[in-house]
């Protein structure tokens, strides 16, 4: 088993930055559909179109979750499962990005937001112990 690289206090706030990225897009995955089916389909219908399609908003998020997430968790894996659990939430979150069912896009999205979440939070525990 390979050694973990050395833990910096550095890497801290960046770890919960990429925490706080990936619990902003669970409360965007989870809460927008529960929003918009609370709304009267009168209000929705009145709604501009681009308020109503939630995709640029998903797409927009991704790229920080990625840009900040990949770097300090790429770098701070100490193993292949943890690289590949990390490159399997990026493919799940851009993965949702082009697949054509609500429900499906949802499932991708939340399960690689949990990931990168659980991710950060393992590596600050692990900070934190050492």
């Amino acid at each position: 088993m390979a050694s973990s690289p050395p833990l910096t206090c550095s890497e801290a706030p960046w770890h919960r930055f990429g925490m706080g990225l990936s619990a902003l897009c669970l409360v965007h995955c989870i809460a927008l559909p529960w929003l918009l089916a609370s709304v009267p389909v009168v209000m929705l219908a009145a709604l501009p179109e681009g308020l109503r399609e939630n995709e640029w908003l998903h797409a927009a998020l991704i790229l920080p979750v990625l840009l900040v997430s990949g770097p300090v968790l790429l770098r701070a894996s100490s193993g292949r499962w943890q690289i590949g659990l990390v490159l399997a939430a990026f493919a799940a979150l851009i993965g949702g990005l082009f697949i054509g069912s609500e429900v499906g896009e949802q499932a991708l999205t939340v399960t690689g937001a949990a990931l990168l979440l659980a991710a950060h939070w393992a590596r600050l525990r692990r900070m934190h112990r050492h």
